[in-house]
């Protein structure tokens, strides 16, 4: 898009510039004017002076325009490398958290795995109550 301007504005400059050269070859090509002749010289050579100061604004005016384009394109540029930095930084903190979730899942499995090698609670307090009473019933037999 901005070549294709830049392009726009150099022919255009180009063109301007060779009509301008072509009048003023064709002032040149003239004979000496007469005195009656003398108001249309005057005239166009206001025209070429008005025509110069356009020129000329139209240089500046396209300068300006090229100059904004470009910072403009700078600007653009700047926005998206920024824009890209953050995607990238946020899929960076989704694959952690997708990592420790991934990590708290393995541990619970490996906790229910060795919950269910374990005996059963009710068993192990059965057990270990019968023991006691044992112990204590022994333990009374002794005394």
């Amino acid at each position: 898009m901005r070549m294709t301007k830049l392009l726009f504005g150099m022919i255009l400059v180009s063109g301007l510039a060779g009509f301008h050269g072509a009048q003023l070859q064709a002032q040149d090509a003239t004979p000496a004017p007469s005195t009656d002749m003398n108001p249309q010289m005057v005239q166009m050579h206001a025209q070429m002076e008005q025509m110069r100061t356009q020129m000329a604004q139209l240089q500046a005016l396209m300068k300006d325009a090229m100059a904004k384009m470009a910072a403009a394109d700078d600007a653009m540029k700047t926005h998206m490398e920024t824009e890209q930095a953050s995607m990238k930084s946020q899929m960076a903190l989704q694959q952690a958290v997708i990592d420790h979730l991934q990590t708290m899942n393995d541990h619970m499995q490996a906790m229910a795995s060795h919950m269910t090698m374990m005996p059963d609670a009710t068993d192990m307090q059965k057990k270990m109550g019968s023991k006691s009473k044992k112990d204590m019933g022994t333990m009374g037999v002794q005394k």
